[in-house]
């Protein structure tokens, strides 16, 4: 009986690929972050499904943006900007009312006015992202053209800006914070849009688990 049992039993399909590293990720895998003091509270423990994979592309580089939402409505973006150390960067997107609770607007402004010199200081430490903010921020990118592709080219080339399938354009802007490890990323879209990024860059392994999704 139990030779027809294994006979007829259904066979789990065999993975078609594997992962080792967040930048593998694709459409619908999960990751999971560790319990590390070093990952800010919103993020420990934090189990996310990719949602999107978009591709930022600048000048002399692009490189893949991974969105991961849990079961809440915080979406966590990773990105894989050349570094020596091959550090993820880790980003939150902040509603315009964290970005006015957190910075005084007045010094937040000073960020689009040349020639680009803006020192930040965050105004409280009592806030839900206090752990991941800096104590001052140095403004490092004034300007700088890129462009944002919602779609995946890695090992490919994205199309340049003269094709008809170029990405949507913008001006990004970025502060430094402590330990060269923290920043604030800014992106204005030809439309008027802004999003505003606290992004710290961490080690891969403070994403403990890695799960295909067939």
């Amino acid at each position: 009986m139990s030779f027809f049992k294994s006979l007829f039993a259904k066979k789990q399909p065999v993975p078609t690929r594997t992962l080792n590293h967040p930048s593998e990720l694709q459409l619908n895998d999960i990751f999971t972050f560790g319990d590390s003091f070093a990952l800010p509270q919103a993020m420990r423990k934090m189990q996310l499904q990719v949602t999107d994979i978009n591709t930022l592309e600048f000048k002399h580089e692009h490189h893949a943006q991974i969105i991961g939402q849990g079961s809440g409505k915080q979406l966590v973006y990773l990105s894989f900007p050349n570094n020596p150390q091959k550090l993820v960067k880790f980003s939150l997107l902040l509603p315009r009312e964290d970005v006015e609770a957190l910075f005084d607007m007045d010094d937040f402004s000073e960020i689009f006015e040349q020639p680009g010199n803006a020192r930040l200081k965050p105004l409280t430490n009592n806030h839900h992202y206090a752990d991941m903010v800096a104590d001052e921020y140095i403004q490092q990118d004034f300007m700088t053209t890129g462009y944002l592709h919602r779609q995946d080219y890695r090992g490919a080339t994205p199309p340049q800006f003269n094709e008809d399938k170029h990405g949507q354009e913008f001006e990004f802007y970025s502060l430094q914070g402590s330990q060269e490890t923290r920043f604030v990323d800014i992106f204005i879209f030809e439309n008027g849009d802004t999003d505003v990024y606290l992004s710290f860059l961490r080690p891969a392994n403070e994403i403990a688990e890695l799960w295909i999704k067939e």
